[in-house]
Order: C-alpha cells, then sequence, then structure tokens
C-alpha cells in the first residue's frame, strides 16, 4: 500500500466514562433520569446539535444518526446552524436539553466556552458524546473523531509529493484554539519538519470557516512566487483556497491538499485542481454516536465500559485512487 492510502486506524486513551455512568445510576435513584420511552410506547429521544448544517459533511453525518436512529428504535432531533459559532449553538443545546432527551450527541464549536454547559448536563444524568470536535475537559461520556495528527502528516505526505518535496506552502485553518483543527495544522507542520527539510511552512492563516476569508487568504499568499502548496484543513477553507487558486490561473501550478471529500472536491480533484483529499467518516460519526446513546437507554451497553477517547478512519483521496471501492465508501454522498 502507498503511503498516500495508508488509512488511520481506531485508537483510544481511557477516560472518565465511569463518571457518567454514576451520574445516571444516581439520577436514576433520584427519580429524575432522563424518558426512556414512557408506559405510553413513546420511543425515547436522542438530540443531536450539529454546526454549520450546509455543509456536505454534516448532512452525511445527519445520514448516519438517522440511520441508527432507525435501527434501534429511537426518535431523532437533529438541530444545528449554519455557522461554527458558540453563541448561536448554545440556545440550540437549551432547547435540546428542555425537551428531556434520552441522550445527547454534540458537535462542540468551542473547547472551552462548551465545558460547563456540557458538564451541567452530564451532571443532569443525560449521556452526551461528543463528536468532530473536542473539549479541553473530559466532561462528556466520550468523545469520538478523527486522529487528526496522523491525518495531518498524511497530508503533509501528499502535499510533499506533489511538489517534489521542495518549495513554500502555507496552511489554512479555522480558529486558533480549535483543538481538534490545531491537531490537523501541528500533524501536518511536524511531519513537513521532521521528512521535509527542503519544504518551508508559513506561518498559519485563519480563515473562521469563512469560505470567503479563505479565499482572500489564499489569493494573498498565490502573490508569493515561492508558494507551491496549500493545505487546508476545513471545507469552507478548502473551497476558497480552490477559488482563489483557479481565480489566479494557478490550478496544477500551485498544488492544493485539503481536509474532506465533498462531490465537487472529487470532480475538483479529478480536474487537477485538487492533488489529495484528507477523507473523514461523518456518516460512521453520526451512526455511532446515535447507536451508543440508544444501547445505553435500552439497558444494552454500560456506559462505563466505554473509553473517553475514540479516534476514527481518515483516508488520503488522491487521483490515482479516486475510482477505487476503498475511496467511494469516503466520498461524501448526502443522501439517504
Amino acid at each position: 500500500m502507498s503511503r498516500n492510502m495508508k488509512l488511520i486506524s481506531r485508537g483510544s486513551v481511557i477516560g472518565a466514562a465511569s463518571v457518567i455512568a454514576l451520574a445516571l445510576t444516581s439520577c436514576s435513584a433520584a427519580g429524575t433520569t432522563p424518558d426512556a420511552g414512557g408506559a405510553d410506547g413513546a420511543k425515547p429521544t436522542v438530540a443531536f446539535v450539529a454546526a454549520q448544517m450546509t455543509a456536505t459533511y454534516f448532512q452525511v453525518m445527519q445520514c448516519g444518526a438517522e440511520a441508527a436512529a432507525d435501527k434501534y428504535g429511537v426518535d431523532l432531533d437533529w438541530q444545528g446552524d449554519a455557522n461554527w459559532d458558540l453563541q448561536t449553538q448554545t440556545p440550540l443545546i437549551n432547547a435540546a436539553v428542555q425537551g428531556s432527551p434520552a441522550g445527547l450527541v454534540l458537535v462542540p464549536t468551542d473547547p472551552v466556552g462548551l465545558i460547563e454547559t456540557v458538564e451541567n448536563i452530564a451532571g443532569d444524568g443525560i449521556p452526551v458524546i461528543t463528536v468532530d470536535g473536542s473539549l479541553d475537559e473530559p466532561v462528556e461520556m466520550q468523545n469520538i473523531r478523527t486522529d487528526n495528527l496522523s491525518a495531518g502528516a498524511l497530508a503533509a505526505d501528499a502535499l510533499a509529493a506533489a511538489i517534489g518535496e521542495k518549495g513554500t506552502v502555507l496552511v489554512i485553518a479555522s480558529f486558533p484554539g480549535v483543538a481538534a483543527n490545531a491537531e490537523r495544522v501541528d500533524g501536518f507542520a511536524e511531519r513537513m519538519a521532521e521528512a521535509y527539510p527542503n519544504v518551508t511552512v508559513l506561518p498559519t492563516e485563519y480563515s473562521e470557516a469563512d469560505q470567503a476569508k479563505a479565499s482572500q487568504k489564499a489569493a494573498a499568499a498565490i502573490t508569493n512566487p515561492d508558494l507551491v502548496g496549500i493545505y487546508t484543513t476545513l471545507a469552507p477553507a478548502s473551497a476558497g483556497a480552490s477559488a482563489a487558486i483557479q481565480a489566479a490561473n494557478k490550478s496544477g501550478v500551485v498544488k492544493l491538499v485539503a481536509y474532506d471529500a465533498d462531490p465537487s472536491q472529487v470532480a475538483d480533484l479529478k480536474a487537477g485542481i485538487y492533488d489529495a483529499l484528507v477523507a473523514q467518516d461523518p456518516y460512521g460519526l453520526g451512526y455511532d454516536s446515535v447507536e451508543r446513546i440508544a444501547k445505553i437507554v435500552d439497558g444494552s451497553l454500560d456506559p462505563a465500559s466505554l473509553e473517553y477517547q475514540e479516534y476514527v478512519t481518515a483516508f488520503i483521496i488522491d487521483r490515482d485512487n479516486v475510482d477505487s471501492d476503498e475511496a467511494q465508501r469516503y466520498i461524501y454522498v448526502p443522501t439517504c
């Protein structure tokens, strides 16, 4: 298997699921456990609060969540807005919790600002799983996300190969301080420093998860005659950088490696605009998180048996493997 086809396997570190288990036991004893289905036969509800709902990535995640809800007989309360913003996400979280769900799955938009909120929800006996992003303190039952350090390293390998292992490259990320996104940058930068001494990585630019801002950052960077490559760590930045490269007639000249694998990105990969895509597994994140909440609710899964940190697979798609069966399962097709 070539280095660009390397898979990142699931890994884990022991965490704090037992704390949530104690909270659930305590609430049950007090008669305040969340509704797990009433005597009238009503299904328990799993609340799921995502973000950036216009992104294909989260549309695919919703498909996975709905599939698990259907299989395990729970109602899915799927919510989220168009932005990646704590201020707009917090009211959605509060509304979801007011409905007394049997559990909550959350895509955290702020690793610090949501710690107290999640801690309070878990303390009320509602099991919480965070996906995609993470919190700076392990106050939820479980966090499931991509091993972004390893994925960033694979992106570095792919971009280095595309530029002949020499030249100047730029990273466009989301926000400073967002742990999962910072790992995508760190894994990339560390791999470049270790393995590719003739590649210069410029200081990271931040797009604030905004396509237009990412396009502006990329357009400014392209004026540097030494720039030969760009690495983007999220879909809006990828779209913005792609647009800037095409507007400057630099397709194939400034190499682009990007997170995510929307169908439009895959088409642009085949057309030579992208050189590789770091594809995640949003369907699996949606499915696995809802499945675990549902199993906890029906008593078939002991929350104390869960390890706090779990990583899901990522896959590098390039023009050599894009039509393979293995690559196809990682392309984000938002049809349920």
